[in-house]
């Protein structure tokens, strides 16, 4: 399994962004802030307006995360460079044989073919956000949001190696990021990757909402 980040760009990939967040934010959150909270803060933050908004206005760049299959099945690849596949104690007709084989052999080439171009493109498993603070020379990772049958698969730590490259090849100085004081996972997730908590901040969101998080940065120089 590898990894990769595709950019969100064009509108119908920016819908696209909007329902996996909803559908992430329902797996996750509840559990942790209530329906409530959880639907009032995709409405604001997590919505196709708001997504819309942080790119045209506030400089976000969003990526999908992208996993990739390494290796194709092994009946598929062998079909696809012409092994052999023919059943063993075959009663049918030679002919008929060879005709029913070369069928299945041609099935199983382009499957082959259809798999590689998957694995190539690789499949949506989450998505991650942020911008660049030019007034602190950071990077803000806002978002690093992952599809549940895909969490604890290294693909957080794998994100942030993503934006540490990003943010060095930009010559900025730290990343940092918010994260809910009574998120372990993430909290885990972070210091594993060499974030420490620099400060904590209660956030009146409206409606009686507050988020209430921890600051964590991680210094690049």
């Amino acid at each position: 399994m590898s990894v990769s980040f595709r950019q969100v760009e064009r509108d119908e990939e920016v819908e696209t962004l909007a329902h996996m967040a909803r559908v992430i934010w329902n797996e996750y959150w509840p559990a942790l802030i209530g329906q409530e909270q959880t639907d009032y803060m995709v409405d604001k933050f997590q919505s196709l307006n708001a997504f819309r908004t942080d790119i045209a206005d506030n400089g976000y760049e969003y990526f999908f995360i992208m996993e990739h299959e390494d290796e194709t099945p092994r009946e598929l690849d062998q079909a696809a460079h012409g092994a052999d596949v023919h059943d063993k104690d075959d009663s049918v007709p030679a002919a008929a044989n060879d005709a029913i084989e070369s069928s299945r052999d041609g099935e199983l080439a382009r499957d082959a073919e259809g798999f590689a171009r998957t694995a190539s493109a690789g499949r949506i498993v989450g998505y991650t956000g942020g911008h660049v603070e030019p007034e602190t020379n950071r990077f803000f990772i806002s978002k690093i949001y992952l599809l549940k049958e895909h969490r604890g698969r290294g693909l957080c730590s794998a994100t942030l190696r993503f934006y540490e490259t990003l943010a060095r090849r930009r010559g900025l100085g730290a990343l940092y990021l918010t994260v809910n004081k009574h998120n372990e996972l993430g909290i885990r997730a972070y210091k594993g990757n060499g974030f420490e908590v620099i400060d904590s901040v209660e956030t009146d969101i409206g409606e009686g909402f507050v988020m209430d998080d921890y600051i964590m940065e991680k210094k690049l120089h």
